[in-house]
């Protein structure tokens, strides 16, 4: 396991897509995951990338620059992610008119309210960066009155495949569809690299609550410390259904 870890730590980060379990020892099962993976990138079923995953910086996340919607080029993890509190989704514009999750994070914005800017960042990552230019993402982000705290970024095909693989996506996740029909929106505290994620059909106020999960807390005057995160499945209780019917 040791060896297949420190094979896996200093590989290309596309490369690692969809990785199966073979029979043999760790650097056998890892030398032909690596051929594997190497042959689908051959045939374009997985970006290329040099960007590799280092888990004992920036919490996992590869470095690169991303540009947002007006002109201006940062770091990723340094500008949107570090001691932030964040949600994050993965976009098309052309792909909205059939699979709407901005519209959809925009109600979760709007529920979040004056947390947007003051204690969260809302950040959206397209995967057609060859048609979502920063002019276009100016305007996208001006279709849902997005707040300044909500930052649209495009760069390269491969740190758009990046990121998303560092969310534990499908490397097709990375890649615009108009047959998309099931995505997932993350939300993480930055500080704790603590992540989560929700179905983009959840309702907004459930969503923006889960948010609040990974935000820090005072402690209570009383000392006790209160339950966070989902709540008791009841059967009878009908916030156990949380999607959009």
């Amino acid at each position: 396991m040791t060896n297949r870890r420190q094979f896996l730590t200093g590989l290309p980060v596309a490369a690692a897509v969809g990785f199966t379990t073979t029979a043999g020892s760790s650097s056998e099962r890892a030398a032909h995951e690596a051929k594997a993976a190497m042959e689908r990138m051959h045939h374009g079923q997985v970006t290329r990338t040099s960007n590799v995953i280092d888990s004992t910086k920036r919490d996992s996340f590869p470095h690169l620059e991303l540009t947002n919607q007006h002109g201006e080029t940062k770091a990723f993890y340094e500008n949107y992610i570090e001691n932030r509190i964040v949600v994050m989704n993965f976009f098309s514009i052309r792909d909205e008119a059939s699979f709407p999750i901005t519209e959809k994070l925009s109600k979760v914005v709007a529920e979040l309210g004056d947390k947007v800017g003051s204690e969260v960042q809302i950040v959206s990552i397209t995967r057609d960066p060859a048609h979502d230019t920063p002019d276009r993402l100016k305007a996208f982000a001006a279709e849902f009155n997005a707040p300044a705290a909500w930052t649209f970024l495009t760069g390269s095909r491969e740190n758009s495949s990046d990121l998303a693989f560092r969310m534990y996506r499908m490397g097709h996740s990375a890649k615009p569809s108009n047959n998309r029909k099931v995505d997932v929106i993350f939300y993480g505290n930055g500080s704790a690299g603590l992540w989560g994620a929700f179905p983009v059909d959840i309702q907004a106020d459930d969503a923006a609550s889960r948010v609040s999960w990974v935000m820090p807390h005072p402690i209570p005057a009383d000392g006790k410390m209160r339950r966070a995160g989902p709540r008791v499945f009841d059967l009878k209780d009908p916030r156990n259904h949380n999607r959009e019917v």
